[in-house]
């Protein structure tokens, strides 16, 4: 068989082309430390590696909200615990100047220094993590908090602000600045704005927290509470239902719902399968605001016992003292106690937060040696290994060249001499 040059030629050029091919890709793993560095390396690898490395950046994600969630609770639990610490002086404050020996000008002198307080609170109101208002709401680009005069202007939103921190898993990272008392929203087609039932007085009881899911059934004179069907047809025997130590009493249709701890709702104009949720909500950290924004305003005088929050108890002592009102101290004392109390009961739901993300950051971090590890058992490379066979691979590369310079020196003027 003839075997020509061109033959030889190819021949000598496939073998340091696969030679260098593979001292290449030798090169490749070295420098990435990887073994897979394409689907075509270990297909069938290649499902477990993407839901591998989709868990990774879902998790670094996460790690950044829950991050991103601490500073915000952190930043509350900072605000609260000066709130606390304001309240509790001013409660001082207040138990001297009810003492006999304090005279109108001592007790003027003293509102001047809660009127300070004020401001203070308000400053506290519009605390911030970066440029970001903690008390806003969504809406929390610019400060929310204003006061003009004696009187408290709310900026923000309602919206909470939220972090999603493991799949499916929304929680709030604020506490609510202000809140606008009971609210009921309609939940399904039948609910018009129109047909929405009213609240015509709020209940007494301000550890209420939760939703009520309630929907209207005319046909059959029932109501369905949480899931369970209520029989409102006998007027004498009204549907009772237990909620968050509240018992709530639905009457026939028609007529006025009520709660015994003084919540009455009006049902009159709810259309057959109308589903209302009865949203109850603590008081906000600074308190109720109206619908044109005031939190406090002196000349609102309607404002229920219940709907009052720091701003108007802290008014409400510094004009006690400028008036020289000295027998409506101890109130002030009282109700100073209870804002403090309320204050406190949010930043026990905020330290529980925070040790609830914390333990959730915890989790994250051992899911992502654990993940690594596994990533690493399938893609990673044997670095001992792969270092011999670059050597090999370096040797027979360079063997192949200097064959093919060998082969190739000899032409035909080497014979014709």
């Amino acid at each position: 068989m003839r075997i020509s040059n061109r033959y030889i030629t190819n021949n000598v050029i496939n073998s340091i082309q696969g030679n260098l091919s593979r001292l290449a890709r030798s090169q490749e793993q070295l420098a990435s430390t990887k073994k897979v560095l394409r689907p075509s390396d270990n297909p069938n690898a290649m499902g477990s590696l993407l839901s591998i490395k989709n868990t990774l950046s879902y998790n670094e994600q996460y790690s950044k909200n829950i991050d991103d969630g601490l500073s915000y609770l952190g930043m509350n639990d900072t605000a609260l615990g000066t709130i606390g610490d304001i309240l509790k002086k001013a409660s001082e404050y207040a138990l001297q100047a009810a003492n006999d020996t304090y005279n109108p000008d001592d007790r003027a002198a003293v509102a001047t220094q809660i009127d300070k307080m004020i401001d203070q609170i308000v400053d506290l109101a519009n605390s911030s993590v970066g440029d970001k208002y903690i008390y806003a709401g969504t809406d929390n680009n610019a400060a929310p908090f204003e006061r003009e005069g004696d009187k408290i202007i709310y900026k923000g939103n309602f919206e909470g602000l939220y972090r999603e921190v493991s799949p499916g898993k929304d929680y709030r990272i604020d506490a609510p600045g202000v809140t606008t008392g009971v609210e009921i929203d309609g939940v399904n087609n039948e609910a018009l704005a129109s047909e929405k039932p009213e609240v015509t007085s709020r209940q007494t009881n301000t550890n209420i927290v939760g939703v009520l899911s309630v929907k209207v059934d005319a046909v059959s004179g029932t109501v369905t509470i949480n899931g369970k069907i209520q029989d409102l047809t006998d007027p004498e025997n009204p549907v009772e239902t237990d909620y968050d130590n509240v018992t709530m009493t639905f009457d026939e249709l028609g007529t006025a719902g009520d709660v015994l701890d003084g919540l009455d709702i009006d049902f009159s104009n709810s259309a057959d399968g109308s589903e209302y949720n009865l949203s109850f909500g603590k008081l906000g950290v600074f308190g109720n605001v109206d619908d044109s924004g005031v939190v406090y305003d002196p000349a609102d005088t309607g404002k229920s016992e219940i709907d009052k929050g720091i701003f108007d108890v802290l008014f409400a002592l510094r004009d006690r003292l400028s008036n020289n009102d000295t027998d409506g101290l101890q109130k002030s004392i009282d109700e100073l106690d209870q804002k403090n109390d309320q204050a406190l009961q949010y930043r026990v739901a905020i330290g529980a937060r925070t040790n609830h993300f914390e333990g959730i950051q915890a989790q994250l971090l051992d899911q992502e040696v654990a993940l690594k590890a596994n990533l690493n058992n399938i893609e990673g490379a044997d670095m001992e290994k792969l270092t011999i066979e670059y050597a090999e691979q370096n040797l027979a590369y360079n063997a192949s060249l200097a064959s093919g310079a060998s082969m190739m020196q000899l032409s035909l003027l080497d014979f014709l001499r």
